[in-house]
């Protein structure tokens, strides 16, 4: 089944910039290491003529909690789910999402353009397929690689990192705090990442990033990657033309 939504741009300035910012400290708890991958810092390559020096700090990186598990509420929400990655100065011009079930099965791929200077990049993530249903079932675990394609003609170098997605159903009593900030983003991002939803604490504060940086800065270093917190602005990445996601 094809795939109708395709990875688009991020919309970082989420929020009207005249909003006043209450202080908060965005703070994600510490998540069990049970039945995650191991976290994708440094990433690794499937080759040995990488694009992509892995002693140079920081490399290649996902932008995951300790456990490498990617959480979102995002089925029905207005905030979109997104993977974010430290792409460092490379000569390569892409980039490769795959993401498989639990049973290994290719549910969705999507080649993206890569910026040409060191960067962190975001890249949204299919909420809805072509029936309308949610793309990612709640409660189960999906498995994802990011590939920096270093020769088209020879994937065998590519330099990679990986991680987990699930998504969540929240519950009653969230949904009711949710509705108390409904105006307030810098605590919808506080409440977010208290119940572990790190997708949507992290496209939040990326969205305040021109107001503020200080609440993306403290979500990334509670996580323990103040190197790439002091990197700056996340810019949106670009989906290829003409390239689509499936859907079995």
């Amino acid at each position: 089944m094809k795939l109708t939504s395709r990875l688009a741009v991020i919309p970082l300035a989420l929020m009207a910039a005249s909003l006043t910012l209450p202080a908060y400290s965005i703070e994600f708890p510490r998540t069990s290491d049970r039945g995650a991958p191991p976290r994708s810092v440094g990433g690794g390559s499937r080759g040995d003529e990488s694009c992509i020096s892995l002693t140079q700090q920081p490399t290649l990186t996902a932008l995951l909690p300790h456990n490498s598990l990617a959480t979102t509420y995002a089925a029905d929400s207005e905030i979109p789910s997104a993977l974010f990655f430290y792409v460092p100065e490379t000569q390569a011009t892409q980039g490769e999402l795959i993401i498989v079930d639990a049973q290994s099965n290719e549910i969705y791929q999507q080649t993206v353009s890569l910026p040409e200077t060191a960067s962190i990049i975001s890249v949204t993530l299919p909420q809805k397929n072509a029936a309308g249903s949610p793309f990612f079932e709640a409660g189960q675990f999906y498995y994802w690689d990011f590939a920096v394609i270093c020769d088209s003609a020879d994937r065998g170098n590519d330099a990679i990192v990986g991680g987990g997605l699930q998504r969540a159903e929240p519950d009653a009593a969230f949904l009711d705090q949710l509705e108390v900030v409904a105006d307030d983003p810098l605590a919808q991002a506080e409440l977010y990442a208290s119940v572990g939803a790190w997708q949507e604490a992290l496209v939040l504060a990326a969205g305040l990033y021109e107001q503020d940086a200080q609440p993306w800065q403290d979500l990334l270093e509670s996580v323990e990657l103040d190197a790439i917190a002091a990197v700056g602005m996340p810019e949106p990445s670009m989906p290829e033309p003409h390239a689509e996601g499936d859907c079995d």
